[in-house]
């Protein structure tokens, strides 16, 4: 024990009391060696859960496949909806009156398999069908980035009916793929091209009228090699040509058509795709032939 040089001159009282302060510093002193020590001991614990207690993310097999196939989807969904049209190019939009129809299915594939597009003007009455995949079609159609159009709820010629028959021929069929897509029709095309030139039916319509530069008159011929032939007679940049889903030659006719127009160089687009590479801004109420 440490004595310090006053403590000679002190009584025998003195001393003890002094040895009694000693003894308590002694002991304050160890207490607070062990209170540092707690915590040094208390501020490594928590820095070491502040660095190591965050688990890395290992996946699992099953994680692994989850974001495999999401990003596949993803891949998919991207590579179905986007693609570059060359505005330098020919391009030659294909069109379909009266579906949807029980062949309507089998030209979407074949638009799919030559990465092609189309635009389908639709009828109120095909619409209402329960024999075949109404919905799943027109999803499909927007899925692959086809034009969905206006045909009248009953293929009607808009110029010879009253206004409010009018209004519901074009706001049925509106309705109707709005339920399944989610949006109206992008464009209006009276059956017969009846009243296109009319001005009630040009504001009736809300939307572009769009109408064809070709008639392939496949209703009439109800032969695939003739309508055929007359798709490849008329090719040429621009052109809107007319055909019918709702017939088995027709969808037969187009998806011969389609490879051997593209070997000729031609873009097989949707009206829409066409307008805006060519440069057209399209307005309600406008009728629109073809795109030179």
């Amino acid at each position: 024990m440490q004595f310090y040089e006053s403590e000679v001159n002190m009584t025998t009282g003195e001393k003890n009391e002094l040895k009694k302060l000693q003894r308590k510093k002694e002991v304050r002193r160890q207490y607070e060696k062990i209170a540092i020590t707690v915590g040094v001991i208390i501020v490594i614990i928590f820095a070491g859960k502040m660095i190591f207690g965050k688990k890395k993310s290992v996946p699992t097999a099953g994680n692994v496949e989850t974001s495999q196939k999401q990003t596949q989807v993803e891949t998919t969904v991207q590579e179905e909806t986007t693609r570059a049209i060359d505005p330098n190019k020919p391009m030659i939009a294909l069109t379909f009156d009266d579906g949807p129809g029980q062949y309507t299915g089998k030209l979407l594939d074949a638009l799919e398999k030559y990465n092609a597009r189309a635009s389908f003007f639709m009828c109120g009455y095909s619409l209402k069908k329960t024999d075949i995949p109404v919905d799943e079609l027109l999803k499909r159609m927007d899925a692959l980035g086809c034009d969905l159009g206006n045909h009248t709820m009953n293929h009607c010629a808009l110029d010879k009916v009253s206004k409010s028959k009018r209004k519901y021929e074009i706001n049925g069929v509106n309705e109707l793929v709005k339920k399944a897509v989610g949006y109206n029709p992008k464009f209006l095309r009276p059956p017969y091209g009846s009243g296109i030139r009319d001005a009630k039916v040009q504001k009736a319509a809300k939307m572009p009228i769009v109408c064809w530069s070709v008639d392939t008159l496949d209703w009439k011929t109800k032969s695939k090699k003739k309508t055929v032939k007359s798709i490849m007679d008329s090719a040429k940049d621009g052109q809107i040509i007319l055909m019918h889903d709702i017939h088995s030659w027709s969808v037969d006719a187009a998806i011969e058509a389609i490879p051997k127009l593209q070997k000729k160089g031609y873009q097989i687009v949707s009206v829409s795709e066409m307008a805006e590479a060519k440069g057209v801004k399209l307005k309600k109420g406008q009728p629109y032939f073809e795109f030179e």
